[in-house]
């Protein structure tokens, strides 16, 4: 059984006006993510991914209170499901698009858009003051930790 049947009650609330069969399921190591019409939901696969998603929450409303020039998701709704075994889960804003893959990746425009867009988001953090405060510092060696 997937994620959605599995969680199909929970699901339902969180994504009104979506029919079960036309959301879209990705699987992550420490998420599954529910893409609805207008809204995503992050369902946490381990207590430790659901401890972080109320960090996520502030750091993505921080986020969208920058005039940035792309979209940003807005954190919201950050809870658990009402029965037990349900899992915690933050709601977000749906950001129009497509996941870049593949080809995509190698083409010179959408390098240029995405290193764009990467500085301005940069750019925004550093005048607005966003750093350490609401953003969480990490090790330099963090993912040979990992």
């Amino acid at each position: 059984m997937g994620i959605v049947e599995t969680h199909r009650d929970l699901l339902g609330r969180l994504l009104p006006g979506d029919r079960v069969r036309d959301l879209v399921v990705h699987e992550g190591q420490f998420h599954h993510v529910v893409v609805g019409s207008d809204r995503v939901v992050r369902l946490a696969r381990t207590a430790a991914a659901a401890d972080r998603l109320p960090a996520t929450a502030v750091a993505l409303r921080t986020l969208a209170e920058i005039d940035l020039d792309f979209g940003v998701p807005r954190a919201l709704l950050v809870g658990s499901g009402p029965s037990p075994g349900e899992p915690f889960y933050l709601v977000m804003s749906r950001i129009p698009g497509a996941p870049l893959a593949g080809e995509t990746l190698t083409r010179p425009e959408v390098l240029e858009a995405v290193a764009e867009q990467y500085a301005a988001l940069l750019s925004g953090l550093a005048a607005a003051g966003v750093g350490r405060a609401v953003l969480p510092e990490v090790s330099a060696d963090r993912w040979r930790e990992f």
